[in-house]
C-alpha cells in the first residue's frame, strides 16, 4: 500500500530529524512525538503488558485521547487509528 509506505517513510524521516509526525483521522489532526520524545509512561505501559488501547492512549497523551474519544469511533475505526498512531510513532505494524 503506497499510503502506508509514505507514512512509514515520513515517520522514519521525522524520527531521524527528531521531529513530531502529524496525521489526519476523521477530519482531526493528531501529532505524535518522535520515539525518543515520547513520555516514559509509554515504556511503563508496554512493560506492564497492557493492550494496544492503553499503549495508544499513552502515546497520544490525555488531550489527544480526549479528542479521539469525542469522535465516537467504532472498534474498526479504532484499529485504523491504532495503525496511524503506531506508524507515526515509528513502531511499524500494530501487533508486532
Amino acid at each position: 500500500m503506497t499510503t502506508a509506505k509514505k507514512t512509514t517513510t515520513a515517520a522514519k524521516s521525522a524520527e531521524a530529524k527528531d521531529e513530531d509526525t502529524a496525521f489526519e483521522f476523521k477530519g482531526e489532526e493528531f501529532l505524535i512525538k518522535s520515539p525518543m520524545n515520547l513520555p516514559d509512561e509509554v515504556l511503563d505501559v508496554i512493560e506492564e503488558g497492557a493492550g494496544e488501547r492503553a499503549i495508544t492512549r499513552a502515546i497520544v497523551g490525555p488531550e489527544q485521547w480526549a479528542k479521539y474519544r469525542a469522535l465516537r469511533c467504532t472498534i474498526g475505526e479504532f484499529n485504523e487509528f491504532l495503525e496511524k498512531v503506531t506508524e507515526a510513532a515509528g513502531f511499524g505494524e500494530p501487533g508486532n
